[in-house]
């Protein structure tokens, strides 16, 4: 029987996400509860909640529908954890126009500016997007893109997240929603720089038949990899190692089981 761990900030927050994974619904699987959530340093940062969930036999085949939208193995590669598994581009900035601003929103550009401020940053947030979608911010600065961006984005990825929990904090879970930082653009360059590595990588793996493998990438870069090679019939992925170290190894199909 199909099973797989999912994490989140409550038990029914992990459970959902790995229903929605499995595409089946709560009556067709058993639920294990590896660990609870737990509040951390002023109740913002903690250990979140993870559980495994079990299809019971038969629950597959009762929703056709939704396992023929699960990608294919071949196409997409191996997921070996459910992180990886890829998912909806974030919200894309409008071309032009103001925005309206909901509560999540506006709080959201609050908090950054006490932290921005707090880390002595000449950024400044700008909010570029606002809907159903979720709440996507840029940042403004002239002189601390780095500082802010940090090695492979991980203090953007931190800011992230720090931000997305105390400003959706006081919403009930149905109202929360997706929030996504950059800086000057940042994100945008960097998938379309990863993009033509994963390109440039293939076409390395083809005319050597050999696997190659890419550098450390964080779990959102390897989706873009993923899903760039996701229609090339003569390459397969799959990550290897464990985080911070986890990459991605390019894989010639008719080299499978010669490794």
């Amino acid at each position: 029987m199909e099973s797989i761990e999912q994490s989140g900030r409550t038990v029914e927050e992990a459970v959902n996400a790995a229903l929605e994974a499995l595409g089946v619904t709560r009556d067709q699987v058993n639920v294990e509860i590896i660990a609870h959530e737990s509040r951390g340093l002023l109740g913002i940062l903690g250990t979140p909640a993870r559980v495994r969930v079990t299809l019971k036999s038969g629950a597959g085949e009762q929703a056709p529908e939704a396992e023929e939208a699960e990608p294919e193995e071949d196409a997409l590669g191996e997921y070996e954890d459910e992180e990886e598994r890829p998912q909806p581009a974030p919200p894309k900035a409008p071309p032009s126009g103001p925005v309206t601003a909901s509560e999540l929103g506006e709080r959201a550009c609050e908090i950054l500016t006490r932290i921005l401020a707090l880390m002595g940053t000449d950024a400044t947030p700008e909010l570029i997007a606002d809907d159903e979608e979720g709440v996507q911010i840029n940042l403004h600065t002239e002189e601390d893109m780095g500082l802010l961006i940090g090695r492979r984005g991980q203090t953007l990825s931190a800011l992230q997240l720090l931000v997305a929990m105390m400003a959706n904090r006081p919403l009930p879970p149905e109202e929360r929603r997706r929030i996504i930082l950059d800086v000057e653009g940042y994100r945008e360059r960097r998938e379309i720089a990863l993009r033509s590595l994963a390109r440039n990588s293939a076409d390395r793996a083809k005319r050597s038949g050999r696997p190659v493998r890419l550098e450390a990438l964080n779990p959102r870069e390897r989706r873009i990899v993923h899903l760039a090679l996701a229609d090339d019939p003569a390459v397969t992925t799959r990550s290897e190692g464990e985080d911070p170290n986890r990459v991605i190894v390019i894989v010639p199909r008719r080299s499978r089981g010669r490794r």
